[in-house]
């Protein structure tokens, strides 16, 4: 619909102007008989005088106001949960039954001069013909509904028909938010608890060290089963790893089960832990579950080499051990064996010495590039340290010694260290240290800089330095034994003291990647409903990123079955999608080539089935009339539909009117140029044909 006014920049009354125009110019021209009759003159007088009038009345600048009006029609969504729990209690001809009337009902609300969406969790569609499938693993009704009042903000939401059984296994009640628009829902599903036993959950560690056990927690829900016997197991291809028989005395109940497993082989494990089958159960589908551990190789390995048995050493265990991830060997010349092992991190505990104890060691550990921590104490010998070290220098005056307090570098960046641990090392004990000059060898940073009484000096108390190749530590003190006791009696706890030990220590022990090409997922796990995205990085010989690499990309499952893809990185988008991967451990190989000579990457990643819908298969309803009743609809049952349909059709549909409004120059409307034309034409044609020039 459409309205139009005309307007002017100037005052309408020069309409007048230019009528009088027009008239003295077309008397002036026709005022004496041409070679034509007196009504041939006027009728060409007229035409001259509606031109000039016309041309004159243009040159005031009007325009046109147009108001167009739109009507945008009302709109209702029918809203389908088609999750599997849907198609789990209810038959495939019921769904086709339900569907069947939910389209006949669309056409009716079609008809009616209602524009129809109809969406699921997965698409969106706009007939019920479009062949829906109830196989989706997750439930959200919540986000579902909140997109839905999104995407409809500001347009003609009228409805929502919302069919779930009222099963949410994701995000948060839809009870808990507000929504702008009337919810009609219809309750799928039964009500009633179906007599079954499931396994609802199993807790295990992601990671186990290869050679030790490991348990994994089943939890076992049962609803209606009493005085019965199931045997829980774990499988390995088809291969029994543990086993236990639970009695289940309580029709309702919540079971754990715990089974203890063999760290074998190292690598991503898959393992299928079961629930023997009892009959008259409804469904044997969530009966079984995965579990998916890591079996790695072993621990980083950490050895002290100490002069003599001290208090120092035992702390210093202490600190380390609390992390799993490390192996600690001590190792005591005269007193211990050296363990025949491959270390991450060596400790020297005041040596180099005066009696060259271990000094081979100290020599053998720089050629190889080991990451060294040096503790300096009374029975360090200074100068042999200064020429086996790569962080710092002592000068010593003739061995003096200062009792310092640590003061933590506020400028310290190589890792984080928790505030309120900085402020408990303001009231560590002092320690004995080296009195003299301090000189840095190469780039260092303190992490600790030695407090003489109540100054903050600038020598260093504790530093580390990576030098690209080998990274080391230094803490001019024994006896920091005492930091920990001390923290104790103040806090009866040791964060601070075993924070900043293995932190460094974590600093130290962890090595550089510095490979060209890098390929990983990022994501160790992944759902089968997600794609798997792996991330690339490939760098030329001074580790500068470099694109447009063809990479080759191969995925290997437990089946030995094998997927090849191939792709580009560019600036924008380094990263590559794979979907519809079943759940299973993978393995998978990358290739390129980096001026010619071919580079790999080898990772493994693990896919899993996202095993909730069938945990609960009691449908909901109460949820559902909770959320119909605070947002204004109704609650129906699937053979309500009748009176569904007449709660939706006997309100008149309410559109929304969109108003724009436009300022159109007059001059430019073609139907004036039109006009023009006729005037200039007619009267030319009329003088020619009248004998006129």
């Amino acid at each position: 619909m459409q309205k139009a006014k005309l307007l002017f920049d100037i005052s309408p009354w020069f309409i007048v102007l230019c009528l009088i125009v027009g008239l003295i110019y077309a008397v002036v021209l026709y005022q004496k008989d041409g070679p034509w009759g007196k009504t041939t003159n006027k009728f060409l007088a007229v035409f001259r005088f509606l031109l000039v009038s016309l041309l004159c009345f243009l040159l005031l600048g009007p325009f046109l106001r147009q108001i167009n009006n739109t009507v945008e029609k009302p709109s209702i969504v029918f809203a389908i949960d088609n999750s599997s729990s849907i198609s789990e209690i209810t038959d495939s001809i019921s769904i086709s039954g339900l569907l069947k009337d939910l389209g006949n009902l669309a056409d009716q609300v079609v008809d009616n001069g209602y524009d129809l969406e109809l969406r699921t969790f997965s698409d969106t569609y706009n007939t019920t013909d479009a062949g829906i499938t109830f196989d989706h693993s997750s439930t959200d009704l919540n986000t579902f509904l909140k997109e839905i009042q999104s995407d409809y903000e500001g347009r003609g939401l009228s409805t929502v028909v919302l069919l779930t059984d009222g099963i949410y296994t994701q995000g948060i009640s839809p009870t808990f938010s507000s929504f702008n628009f009337p919810i009609h829902t219809v309750g799928l599903g039964d009500t009633i608890p179906k007599k079954d036993i499931s396994i609802s959950a199993a807790y295990y560690n992601k990671i186990a060290y290869q050679g030790n056990k490991f348990p994994i927690v089943v939890e076992i829900t049962n609803n209606g089963f009493v005085n019965e016997q199931v045997n829980v197991t774990v499988k390995q291809q088809d291969k029994t790893l543990a086993s236990k028989t639970l009695q289940l005395l309580s029709e309702n109940s919540v079971e754990d089960v715990e089974l203890f497993l063999e760290a074998e082989t190292e690598g991503m494990q898959h393992y299928a832990i079961e629930i023997s089958r009892l009959d008259d159960e409804f469904t044997y589908k969530n009966n079984t579950r995965d579990a998916y551990v890591d079996i790695i190789d072993g621990r980083e390995k950490i050895l002290l080499v100490a002069l003599a048995p001290h208090p120092d050493i035992k702390v210093l265990r202490s600190a380390v051990m609390k992390n799993e991830n490390y192996e600690f060997y001590i190792y005591i010349p005269g007193i211990s064996k050296l363990p025949n092992e491959k270390f991450d991190l060596v400790i020297f505990h005041q040596i180099p010495d005066f009696s060259r104890t271990a000094s081979n060691l100290v020599e053998k550990f720089n050629k190889d590039k080991t990451s060294l921590f040096f503790v300096i104490g009374g029975r360090s010998d200074l100068k042999q340290f200064n020429t086996s070290n790569h962080i710092l220098e002592i000068d010593s005056k003739n061995w003096e010694k200062d009792q310092v307090t640590p003061a933590f570098n506020e400028n310290f960046s190589k890792f984080n260290f928790q505030s309120e641990n900085r402020s408990a090392l303001n009231s560590f004990p002092p320690i004995e240290v080296p009195y003299g000059n301090i000189n840095f060898k190469q780039a260092s940073e303190a992490i600790l800089y030695q407090r003489v009484g109540s100054i903050v000096t600038a020598k260093p108390l504790l530093a580390v330095s990576d030098d690209g190749e080998q990274k080391s530590a230094v803490l001019l003190g024994e006896g920091f034994w005492q930091w920990r006791l001390q923290e104790f009696a103040n806090s009866e706890n040791h964060e601070a003291f075993d924070e900043l030990i293995s932190k460094v220590i974590q600093y130290l022990s962890s090595k550089e990647d510095k490979r060209k090409f890098k390929v990983y997922p990022i994501n160790n796990e992944f759902f089968d409903s997600e794609s798997v995205v792996f991330e690339t990085e490939i760098y030329n010989n001074i580790y500068e990123r470099i694109y447009n690499q063809v990479v080759t990309l191969t995925i290997t499952d437990e089946q030995n079955t094998t997927r090849e893809f191939s792709y580009e990185i560019t600036p924008t988008n380094s990263q590559y999608s794979v979907t519809g991967l079943p759940q299973g451990v993978y393995k998978f190989s990358a290739t390129t080539k980096i001026d010619g000579k071919s580079e790999s990457s080898l990772g493994q990643f693990t896919v899993k089935e996202l095993q909730i819908e069938n945990l609960n298969l009691t449908a909901n309803h109460q949820l559902l009339k909770k959320v119909s009743y605070e947002s204004g609809g109704n609650f129906y049952l699937p053979e309500d539909l009748n009176a569904l349909e007449s709660d939706l059709l006997d309100k008149e549909a309410q559109g929304i009117i969109y108003s724009s409004e436009a300022y159109l120059p007059l001059v430019n409307n073609p139907w004036i140029l039109i006009i023009l034309l006729a005037l200039v034409t007619t009267e030319w044609f009329t003088r020619k044909y009248s004998g006129g020039y």
